[in-house]
């Protein structure tokens, strides 16, 4: 149905997404086209908000996986494209007479996105890795369209599809292997103390085979030695697998405390 960088990965989510730096997955705004209604991973309106002395007090919805404080619904026609449609997160759509006072409607009463320059990330197919992060989570495809005062000027579609990334939900074998690997006879024995905590950083590289492991914080030795050690052999015993998505290599980096206490010895 939809026709199939060099751009710095760091640039070119600065253009599709604006307020990525949110420790929440977003809410997307949806865009209507040939009839299908598709999620898009980028806020078009941010860029005639921006250009506002203050944002409506209309768009203030209250959300933590809405921080931009809205919804906007969008259809692309005859490569134009056009809002629909906006609500507040969590309340009810916004009413042509308010709209009608920040725009003006064409004749189907709604929205030439005039305003609108630069590339859109609309998703495709089924989520293949959740990244609790603004719109960072991976899909089958990524479509980005690219416009020029709210025509469709050019765009590019990105297959996903072979992106295998460390589940999160492998994360209890994972520490467990961690304490199974600890040399223990080495572990001074504790009591009552306080337990010791050391905190490793897995790095794996773009083939998902080769794993860098960093010592993020340490409590001293012998635990900082021990806890590197046994880190190293379940990083190289590890299938990270590796994604790529807009052409280019994914980073994903996966930090582990090691607890030194008697509970942990036991495992």
């Amino acid at each position: 149905m939809i026709c199939s960088l060099q751009w710095s990965l760091a640039a070119l989510l600065v253009v599709l997404l604006p307020h990525m730096a949110l420790g929440t997955a977003q809410t997307p705004d949806r865009l209507i086209y040939r009839g299908d209604t598709l999620l898009l991973h980028s806020n078009p309106l941010e860029q005639w908000l921006d250009e506002l002395p203050q944002r409506p007090p209309e768009l203030k919805g209250v959300g933590t996986n809405c921080w931009r404080g809205y919804e906007a619904m969008w259809q692309l026609e005859n490569d134009q494209l056009y809002l629909v449609a906006v609500q507040p997160c969590g309340g009810k759509a916004i009413s042509p007479a308010v709209l009608h006072q920040w725009f003006p409607f064409d004749a189907p009463h709604r929205i030439v996105a005039s305003w609108v320059t630069g590339q859109l990330d609309v998703v495709l197919g089924k989520l293949l890795h959740y990244e609790p992060m603004g719109y960072a989570s991976i899909y089958e495809k990524d479509w980005l369209l690219r416009f020029g005062q709210g025509k469709l000027v050019g765009q590019q579609t990105f297959d996903n599809r072979g992106c295998q990334v460390f589940p999160s939900s492998a994360g209890k074998e994972f520490q467990k292997q961690l304490y199974q690997a600890i040399n223990w006879r080495k572990v001074p024995k504790q009591g009552a103390q306080v337990p010791r905590r050391v905190f490793i950083q897995f790095q794996p590289d773009s083939t998902g085979r080769n794993c860098r492991v960093v010592l993020v914080k340490g409590t001293g030795m012998p635990y900082d030695s021990l806890a590197m050690t046994a880190a190293r052999a379940v990083a190289a015993a590890t299938e990270w697998g590796a994604c790529y998505r807009f052409g280019r290599w994914q980073q994903w980096d996966w930090t582990a405390p090691i607890v030194f206490d008697q509970a942990n010895r036991r495992r």
